[in-house]
Parts: C-alpha cells; sequence; structure tokens
C-alpha cells in the first residue's frame, strides 16, 4: 500500500472540508441577513419608543401643571367659598329690602288712593 504524505492527507482535508465550510459560510449568510432584519426592527421599535419617551414625558409636565392648580384651588377655595357665601347672603337680604319696599309701596299706594277718594 501507498504510504499517505502530508500533502495527501491535506488534499484529503482540504476536498472533505471545503464544502462543509462553504455550507457553513453559506448559512451564517443566512443568518446574518435574517439578524439585519432583526436589527431593522430594533431600530424602528427603538425609534418609537424615543416618540413614546417624549410624549410621556410631555404629560409629566403637564400632569405637574395640572396638580399645582389642583393645590392652587384647594388652598384657595375656602377663600372662594366664604365670597360665594357673602354673596349669596347679600342677594338674600336684597330680597327681603325688595319684599318690604313693595309691601310700604304696596300701603303707600292704598293711602294715596283713599286721599284721592275722600273729597275736598
Amino acid at each position: 500500500m501507498a504510504e499517505l504524505t502530508k500533502k495527501d492527507i491535506k488534499e484529503i482535508f482540504v476536498e472533505t472540508l471545503e464544502p462543509f465550510a462553504a455550507s457553513v459560510q453559506k448559512d451564517f449568510q443566512g443568518v446574518n441577513s435574517r439578524l439585519d432584519k432583526v436589527d431593522s426592527r430594533f431600530d424602528k421599535v427603538d425609534a418609537r419608543l424615543d416618540k413614546v419617551d417624549s410624549k410621556l414625558d410631555s404629560l409629566e409636565s403637564e400632569f405637574s401643571e395640572v396638580k399645582t392648580d389642583v393645590k392652587w384651588m384647594r388652598d384657595n377655595s375656602s377663600e372662594l367659598f366664604a365670597k360665594l357665601d357673602k354673596f349669596i347672603s347679600l342677594l338674600e337680604k336684597q330680597e327681603q329690602e325688595l319684599l318690604m319696599l313693595g309691601a310700604q309701596l304696596k300701603r303707600l299706594e292704598e293711602r294715596v288712593q283713599k286721599l284721592e277718594s275722600k273729597p275736598h
């Protein structure tokens, strides 16, 4: 039997492994292509998350303003209610005075009518 030389062994390995390496390389290229697509999708998701983050920052700012307004309203509501109570009491007083003036006017009209009806 003929002896195998280093060159023969190397050729056998190259002939055997070369198709395998080409197949693996092709598979890696397919995986790399799929990963590129996934990476593109992640970029889109990242952009959307940036928009959501921006909107949340805006909402946080607006919510802070609303909280400030509500606090001011709570702090000043007692003053507002006191003024409303005073205004209501003034209206009630005015209504009573108008009723009294109406009654006085009616009495005066009756007196005037009596005086006009008397012969002089």
